[in-house]
């Protein structure tokens, strides 16, 4: 239960990223918000997944 409540609310920061990005990129037409917050979302899905692992021993 609580590996879902991680993968659940990382799913949540995470398509709002996505949808900030786009809007970042449209306004400033450059591919660094894109860039920073990609990076950003590989952190959290990282850190998503060692919670994950760690529930599981």
């Amino acid at each position: 239960m609580k590996a879902s409540m991680i993968f659940t609310s990382n799913d949540v920061i995470i398509n709002a990223g996505v949808v900030l990005a786009g809007i970042l990129v449209l306004l400033t037409d450059s591919k660094y918000p894109d860039l920073i917050i990609g990076v950003i979302i590989f952190l959290i899905v990282t850190r998503g997944a060692f919670k994950i692992l760690k529930l599981g021993k």
